[in-house]
């Protein structure tokens, strides 16, 4: 402990079942907290948590969380927060906010770079500028064409008419009385947001960003002296100098704001979202249910919801898995507030079926509560959600263990008492296992069937969208008529002045005196590899090979690694290549793996057994499983099937892979169900448009007759799935897709397609690969067959794009998307990779050059420049924007100045890169799980090393100015080359014209598509 010091330790908690240690300080003199959970990890992670209470829909503290970026009293620089990061190992920082807190977030490689930022922003936290200025372009003003615009504004412009955003606002209005604070729209509404002035949001942030208000939470490998000694000497510091608050007279947001009384009354509303598609609405059913602290019921709460919506549920069973399903997801999720929200949502439902399954809720929970519960799936229930809590702290440990610690910085008790409370919850499984029918049914009717509730019917409205459409173009062109050309050109000047203010350089001393962290101080994680079967096992000389070789598996025809960690579960994950199944079947794909685990299954002992049991089985036994097409965020070509147990069951994981690759069969009710739920989905799929954004253009980029990953394209499902439900109302017509499916499943399981991967405590495994034996797969070669690469999947505008923009008007949104693509030669060991990722890091890093002309001036939300070495593409994306070909446009200046030595290369801004590469390399490893992943991806998929991360490391610290300014360049300027690119834009039908004549006036050969256009 330091010496002397204002922080006393409030208390300790031991978390054995978790091995780790959580203490919680306090400073006497300021109030100012400290949270720190000890991991064993490379990455410090750090939550700096505001709890946030507001009246209004003003959007304040939403305001707050972009705007205390801009920077602070000592350091008066917008960016110069997120510049020192990128020096301390980072990539940047972040925050999100909530109804009732704001949260501030970094992560770093090693405590080093975490210790030296964190006094940096706390003073940004707590000493904003917050100018006249940084508000205009932050949060919002009118450019010079009379458009809306604004960091914060585009953002909620793409939010406020979602239907999840739409349902939600209008459930808490009715859930909470007037003069309560989880009414309010925090995030602002547009009309609100178009009104705020920056004097309300001063006052705002003088009443709640105070020290005793502010709680600093955290987790990795930090040394607790080291960092009292920070806050003591710099932090606390500070805070005393502009005078220490008075903290006998502090009231607390939430905790000292009445409670709302209980509902008198049962209330339902109908919420219309645009949509041009009326086919499918949403449905939303909430509760007041109890004190986020009182965690007994909270757990209590949460098994009840598993029960209710999953495992072939009472629910799933009459809403989702019947012939003509009524919707395709149920969701249970409950707030944590002083009194939280207890929520169902359906998702995608029949519109004309919206009232009916309101109505069937309530029965279907009175007859449970007359029926009772079937204690043997409630023990289920509990002992898999206690093994999910302790997998997640092994897999997210950060979140695991923060996401508690920042409730307890809002709602929890000073004396720490509910911070020991919550983080020691695995009792609350023990207690809940001694319950009986009755005391569930008491907890059933208490919180949901006594308890009043109020339901949101969400409507899809193609009215809606006609009629926001011409709203917001006659506001547009009233607002230019009144202002007129001069108006319009004094707007125009006020936001480059502002622009001009906010852009004043960052002090070179200021960013070179922050020292960058060294690379060998770096403690990364280290993993054990092994290899049987057909995989070659030369080169590991290791205990885990050992191991596995005196398990003595003779002659295994399957491939198998084995990455050894220290765990309590062991993942098993086939890897499928997709390159053998012929075009007319990889449509198929996508219902066979979103279905794999829920059919029927016709054992060798002539035993039978129903999907229903198959799943309640397979709930039993694993911690989590799944199946879908991809590896890692690429490799989108190979199936995989997943599951995760605890290691004493790894043998009996591979029986039932075995079992449900050669004993499953998918009949005439199964497919049925498939096929509608995944209809029923299209409609919500095809909302979002970055998501159709992406689709279209992977639409024109690969080969229908090669890829698997095309034909599981949402656009080539939608109508795939239309054809298909044609098809099996004849008879002969359901006979040959069942046909289909079974010839995909013997086609894909073959020995020559399948890696398998195990990743695990392996030195555990008493089998480790002999109990692969009874996993009997037909193979016709020796070998695999090599990792299929999208590279080799190509139509021939994705291998050579020529300056084609494809426009697509999407009804239900407001904002617009783009991507934008070239080809190159780029691969994983390409001599140049090092460079480009450096070079594109240069640039879109925050506060990096894209991020400070593009979002910084309002353009666009994100700007994003990324490789895809397992393609070869070279993608530029626009996220959110009121105009994407402004942006891009935008950007393409920049490039140009970039090329063209006006804006200046420079060595700390290079190094700023470099650190920002190193925090993406680490941090993509960052727990035993993650690397144990990463081990497959790197020395299979990549065919490197396992320690690809630290050769890499090397070559990124070996980087110099003069390498982006060679090949690295020519590909970035290749990408903004109108005669090799192409472009993809989604934007609403009102703007879809002007972006049209944007792409084209640049160059673009542009095509306006709908997304019935695209085959």
């Amino acid at each position: 402990m330091v010496s002397s010091t204002n922080f006393e330790e409030v208390v300790a908690v031991d978390a054995p079942h978790y091995g780790t240690k959580v203490t919680k300080y306090r400073s006497k003199v300021t109030g100012l907290s400290a949270v720190v959970v000890d991991l064993t990890v490379p990455v410090v992670h750090g939550y700096f948590a505001v709890a946030t209470e507001i009246h209004n829909d003003s959007g304040c503290p939403h305001t707050l969380e972009h705007l205390i970026f801009l920077g602070s009293e000592k350091y008066p620089y917008k960016g110069v927060l997120d510049t020192l990061a990128n020096r301390a190992f980072a990539q940047g920082t972040n925050a999100w906010t909530d109804t009732d807190n704001t949260v501030y977030t970094i992560e770093t490689v090693g405590q080093d770079g975490f210790l030296r930022i964190l006094p940096v922003f706390v003073d940004h936290v707590l000493y904003p500028t917050l100018t006249d200025a940084g508000c205009y372009t932050e949060v919002y003003h009118v450019n010079g064409e009379g458009e809306d615009a604004g960091v914060v504004y585009s953002e909620m412009q793409g939010r406020e008419n979602t239907p999840g955003d739409l349902m939600d606002l209008a459930s808490r209005r009715l859930l909470f009385p007037e003069g309560n604070g989880y009414r309010s729209e925090t995030g602002g509404l547009m009309a609100a947001l178009r009104q705020l002035s920056v004097q309300e949001i001063r006052d705002y942030h003088a009443s709640y960003y105070v020290p005793q208000n502010l709680s600093l939470i955290i987790t990795g490998n930090v040394d607790h002296n080291a960092l009292l000694e920070t806050l003591q000497n710099t932090v606390e510091q500070t805070i005393i100098e502009k005078g220490a608050p008075d903290l006998s007279t502090w009231q607390r947001p939430w905790v000292d704001s009445p409670a709302p009384l209980p509902l008198v009354e049962s209330k339902t509303a109908t919420v219309e979202f645009p949509e041009e598609d009326e086919s499918m609405g949403e449905l939303m059913i909430s509760w007041l249910g109890p004190s986020c602290n009182d965690n007994l019921t909270c757990t209590a709460l949460d098994i009840l919801g598993n029960y209710l919506t999953e495992s072939v549920s009472i629910l799933e069973k009459e809403f989702v898995e019947i012939e003509d399903p009524l919707a395709t997801d149920i969701s249970f999720y409950t707030s944590d507030s002083t009194t939280s929200v207890i929520s169902l949502y359906f998702s995608s439902v029949p519109t004309e079926a919206l009232e009916n399954v309101e109505k069937r809720l309530h029965e279907l929970l009175q007859e449970l509560a007359g029926t009772g519960f079937d204690l043997e799936r409630v023990h289920m229930f509990i002992e898999r959600d206690r093994l999910k809590t302790l997998d997640a702290c092994e897999t997210s440990p950060h979140y695991a263990f923060s996401t508690p610690a920042i409730t307890d910085s809002i709602y929890g008790s000073p004396s720490g008492e509910t911070l020991t409370d919550g983080m020691n919850d695995l009792k609350y499984y023990d207690v809940v296992r001694t319950w009986s029918s009755a005391d569930w049914i008491s907890l059933l009717k208490k919180w949901l069937i006594d308890n009043h509730h109020v339901s949101i019917l969400g409507k899809p409205s193609a009215g809606l969208v006609k009629k926001l459409e011409t709203e917001e173009k006659e506001r547009k062109d009233k607002r230019r008529q009144e202002l007129g050309e001069s108006g319009l050109k004094e707007l125009e000047e006020r936001l480059e002045e502002a622009k001009e203010t906010n852009e004043a350089e960052i002090p070179k001393g200021v960013i070179e005196s922050f020292r960058i962290p060294n690379v060998e101080g770096i403690k990364f994680i280290e993993v054990d590899t092994a290899r049987a079967g057909i995989a070659d096992s030369k080169g590991f000389d290791n205990e885990v090979q050992k191991h596995v070789n005196a398990d003595g598996s003779g002659d295994l025809p399957i491939w198998i690694q084995f990455d050894h960690i220290k765990s309590e579960f062991v993942t098993i994950s086939l890897y499928f290549s997709t390159t053998n199944i012929p075009a007319r079947l990889r449509p198929y794909i996508s219902i066979f793996l979103d279905s794999f685990f829920m059919n029927p299954l016709y054992l060798p002992d002539g035993t039978e057994l129903s999907f229903e049991e198959v799943v309640q089985a397979l709930d039993a036994d694993t911690v989590e499983y799944g199946a879908w097409l991809g590896v890692g965020g690429g490799w989108n070509e190979i199936a995989c099937v997943r599951m995760k147990v605890e290691s004493k069951k790894y043998e009996k994981a591979i029986a039932w892979l075995k079992d449900l690759w050669t004993c499953a069969k998918m009949d005439e009710e199964r497919i049925g169900i498939a096929v509608s739920k995944s209809q029923n989905d299209m409609p919500q799929q095809k909302r979002d448009g970055s998501k159709v954004s992406w689709a279209a253009l992977q639409m024109l980029q690969m080969d229908a007759e090669k890829s698997t990953a095309r034909a599981a394209n949402i656009l080539t499902q939608d109508k795939f799935l239309d054809a298909l439900e044609e098809k099996m109302e004849e008879d002969e017509g359901m006979e040959a897709v069942l046909k289909d499916v079974e010839e995909l499943r013997t086609l894909l399981f073959r020995g020559e397609n399948l890696r398998v991967h195990v990743v695990g405590d392996v030195l555990r495994l008493e089998k480790p690969s002999s109990a692969w034996v009874k996993f009997e797969i037909p193979s016709g070669s020796k070998g695999v067959l090599p990792v299929p690469l999208s590279r080799d999947n190509l139509t021939e505008q994705g291998k050579n794009p020529k300056g084609s923009a494809t426009v697509v008007a999407l009804p239900s949104i407001e904002s617009s998307y783009s991507v934008h693509v070239t080809k190159s030669d780029v691969h994983f060991t390409h001599p140049n990779l090092a460079a480009l990722q450096v070079l594109f890091t240069y640039l879109d890093t925050m506060e990096g050059i894209l991020w400070k002309y593009i979002r910084g001036s309002g353009l666009a939300y994100g700007a994003d420049l990324r490789i895809e070495p397992e393609s070869g593409f070279l993608y530029f994306s626009i996220y959110r924007s009121p105009d994407a070909s402004k942006a891009w446009t935008r950007a393409y200046e920049i490039v140009q100045e970039f090329k063209d030595g006006k804006i200046e290369l420079t060595q700390t801004m290079l190094d700023s890169a470099k650190s920002s590469v190193v925090f993406n390399y680490v941090s993509g490893e960052g727990t035993p799980a993650s690397k144990g992943a990463q081990s497959f991806v790197n020395q299979v998929l990549r065919e490197e090393s396992k320690d690809r991360v630290k050769e890499m490391l090397k070559k990124v610290q070996a980087v110099t100015l003069d390498d982006l300014k060679g090949p690295a360049m020519d590909y970035l300027m290749q990408l903004f080359d109108v005669k090799r690119s192409d472009t993809v834009a989604v934007s609403s039908p009102a703007k879809a014209k002007d972006l049209e004549q944007a792409f084209a006036k640049v160059g673009f050969n542009v095509a306006a598509h709908t997304l019935d256009d695209f085959e």
